[in-house]
């Protein structure tokens, strides 16, 4: 009998063990694709760009660079908890802003989950079972348990066919969250249209291709979309992961006026449209200008208000910048080879710029829907 009592025991401990681990570990299946990438994150009317790490409860991005609130708080990432992800509009994984180490590593995540070996087959096949049977699974967990005390003698340990039962329910909750659509399981790695209403905006179409799905999430790759994009100039290493622009920048001190010299260089195959710069204080430099591929634009500022540059350490003046994507330095004469590292807070401007950039979209499932097959399939 004793060891009756001890088996029983081990059992709804080891079985509460894995529960819990498994619900410290679940990681939403759609947005594992972003971890270790730079994303822009569209929240409300912020828009948050970082190195996204994603936790069960929660995800956080990470600052390129520690910033000053104007509270003077230092801050170096951005949280956002369950509660507040409900408040997330969209997540973009810009490609002209991935590495060359990462464009590799998103293709190889892809080549994986397009072409899967045995192992990730069965393992998606097993989840989507337990997801589609979950209710008849769940009721014969509770019989398998029941049946057992009565004849195996576990009826000793009071009250143990309840909680086995609320174990596995929590193990198939852990399932059930990667969702199962068998209309979206057809549609993975085909053209799709998701369709998003942004109230006064209207509504905003992605066209891509399914990466892959979850219960909250929809991720769709390969979106090009015609967007107005807002560039904070005041970080050197994130403007050094642009892919459709590069920059060269001068601030120095002239007659006790602190002049700026910004170029800006087109490496996209598509035109730019330059709308300006804007800064604090309501600060605006209007441009219209065209910018087709590998031409450049000269722009001179020499009166910017004082908190654009309260920033700016003086002492470390007159900087000069070439701002080069990696994968382009080999153009540069030798010695003059750009790297990573902790550059000086530049001017807080924002350069306003209207162009094509392909996407890949991640759309929060409470806001979006997909709502067209963008082809035929069998």
């Amino acid at each position: 009998m004793g060891q009756v009592l001890f088996f029983s025991i081990v059992l709804v401990f080891v079985a509460a063990l894995a529960s819990s681990f498994m619900q410290h570990r679940r990681l939403d299946r759609v947005l594992r694709d972003l971890v270790g990438f730079h994303v822009t994150l569209q929240r409300q009317r912020d828009m948050i760009w970082g190195k996204f790490k994603l936790y069960a409860n929660a995800f956080e991005l990470i600052f390129s660079r520690d910033y000053t609130n104007h509270r003077g708080h230092r801050l170096t990432s951005y949280i956002l908890f369950a509660s507040q992800i409900a408040e997330v509009d969209e997540i973009f994984r810009f490609h002209d802003e991935l590495t060359p180490d990462n464009q590799q590593r998103r293709l190889t995540d892809i080549e994986q989950t397009q072409n899967p070996n045995f192992s990730r087959r069965a393992g998606r096949g097993l989840r989507n079972f337990l997801v589609a049977f979950r209710e008849a699974i769940s009721e014969s967990l509770g019989m398998l348990v029941s049946r057992v005390q009565k004849t195996g003698g576990m009826g000793m340990l009071q009250g143990a066919d309840g909680q086995l039962k609320k174990i596995g329910d929590n193990i198939l909750d852990v399932a059930g969250s990667a969702g199962y659509d068998p209309l979206l399981e057809r549609y993975i790695f085909h053209s799709v249209v998701a369709e998003m209403d942004k109230g006064d905006a209207g509504k905003v179409e992605y066209a891509g291709v399914l990466k892959e799905y979850s219960s909250s999430w929809l991720g769709i790759l390969d979106c090009y979309l015609h967007i107005d994009n807002t560039l904070s100039l005041v970080d050197a290493n994130r403007l050094m992961l642009q892919r459709k622009m590069d920059f060269e920048i001068e601030v120095e001190l002239l007659d006790e006026q602190l002049n700026y010299r910004l170029k800006i260089i087109s490496t996209d195959n598509q035109l730019i449209e330059l709308k300006g710069l804007e800064g604090a204080n309501r600060f605006a430099h209007a441009l219209t200008h065209r910018l087709k591929p590998g031409k450049s634009l000269k722009i001179e500022l020499k009166q910017l208000p004082a908190a654009c540059i309260e920033n700016i350490d003086m002492e470390a003046l007159p900087v000069s910048l070439r701002l080069i994507a990696p994968e382009r330095q080999h153009k540069l004469p030798v010695g003059e080879e750009v790297t990573h590292r902790d550059y000086p807070l530049l001017p807080d401007l924002k350069l306003l710029y209207r162009t094509v950039r392909r996407a890949d979209v991640y759309l929060p499932r409470s806001k979006a829907r997909l709502q067209h097959g963008g082809e035929f399939i069998d």
